[in-house]
């Protein structure tokens, strides 16, 4: 049996997509990965794949775009497409592909819904994750006992490389930036100082316009990484990390990639959307305040113009980290660990 799963955008779904592989490769199931430059580089030399087929966006814009790539696929004789993006580009995908598919439930209505305060009441018991809703099409090829699965990606020895200074430190990811404002926590210069004092190495990962939007002055014992690090050496300081603190984007996925405990700190956006890390992946924190959440992204400009969803002291943050960490007694990766030198 060989399956297309497709999942063009943005690297945190992509980084999520991997929990998919592992069932899919236990059943001996041959899988080809469609997706957008760059994030094609995260399943470099994946054992679990067969293919990565990585696309430049622009090169796919236009419904002649779309037949052209079909036609290129076709080629490749698959049974099933696994359609895990689930939007206009990927049913016309799907259509002209003409294979069986599979497509993933978004659950866009509620998630909409419960951005009115009307309706959380009654919502609030449905709780949606979208790994769970990812891994829920595999019942079509009778996969079952899923619960197990988690996001997994496979690092290299390369990846490791020129990290060696970050080796028997005690480190903590902190995961800065965010695609929006409403969902960057303002004080992560104070977390910083308090891990510090607590023996923490503090170590800051993102990209470098994550770096320029932030307005935080941190202490000098800080290793800065931001815009340094490709997507893979990135995934390779987090595991190296005893856990990460992040806003809710990409990092956090990451962190749940290397089965790294990962705390993350909700703004504009909530749980109930689906992102939320596994009781056994780490945890969250989230003040849960009346006109949370604002916005399905976090990209609607804040009505009190001070995001007060946000204003978390660095302190709570602190212990729930640690009490997290304890429950997880820091690490669990043995069985992860088996799969990760894979060359």
């Amino acid at each position: 049996m060989k399956v297309l799963i497709c999942r063009f955008s943005s690297l945190g779904d992509v980084i999520l997509a991997s929990s998919l592989l592992n069932p899919l490769y236990e059943k001996g199931i041959t899988v080809d990965f469609l997706t957008f430059k760059p994030f094609g580089d995260l399943y470099r030399k994946d054992y679990r794949l067969n293919r990565v087929i990585e696309i430049d966006k622009k090169d796919l814009k236009s419904l002649k775009d779309i037949k052209n790539l079909t036609n290129n696929l076709k080629n490749n004789n698959y049974d099933y497409f696994l359609d895990i993006h689930s939007n206009l580009r990927t049913i016309l995908l799907s259509k002209f592909l003409g294979v069986k598919t599979y497509r993933y439930k978004k659950n866009s209505i509620k998630r909409r819904l419960f951005l009115y305060k009307p309706f959380r009441n009654v919502l609030k018991d449905n709780k949606f994750n979208v790994v769970k809703a990812y891994l829920e099409i595999l019942k079509n090829l009778n996969i079952i006992d899923l619960d197990k699965y988690r996001p997994e990606l496979i690092l290299l020895d390369e990846d490791f490389k020129g990290l060696d200074f970050l080796d028997k430190k005690n480190v903590v990811v902190l995961g800065t930036g965010a695609r929006y404002k409403n969902k960057m926590y303002p004080y992560f210069s104070d977390l910083a100082r308090i891990l510090i004092d607590f023996k923490y190495t503090v170590v800051l990962l993102g990209s470098e316009e994550d770096k320029k939007l932030d307005k935080n002055i941190y202490p000098s014992e800080v290793i800065d990484l931001r815009g340094k690090l490709s997507l893979r050496q990135s995934l390779a300081v987090i595991q190296k990390a005893t856990g990460t603190i992040s806003n809710d984007s990409a990092i956090a996925h990451m962190s749940r990639a290397v089965k790294t405990p990962v705390l993350m700190i909700y703004g504009a956006t909530h749980p109930y959307f689906g992102f939320y890390p596994f009781k056994d992946e780490g945890d969250y924190i989230i003040k849960n305040i009346e006109c949370q959440p604002c916005d399905l992204h976090g990209k609607k400009s804040c009505k009190y113009e001070k995001q007060i969803c946000l204003e978390i002291s660095p302190e709570k943050i602190f212990h729930k980290f640690t009490d997290m960490l304890d429950r997880l007694s820091h690490k669990n990766i043995t069985k992860y660990k088996e799969r990760l030198m894979v060359k």
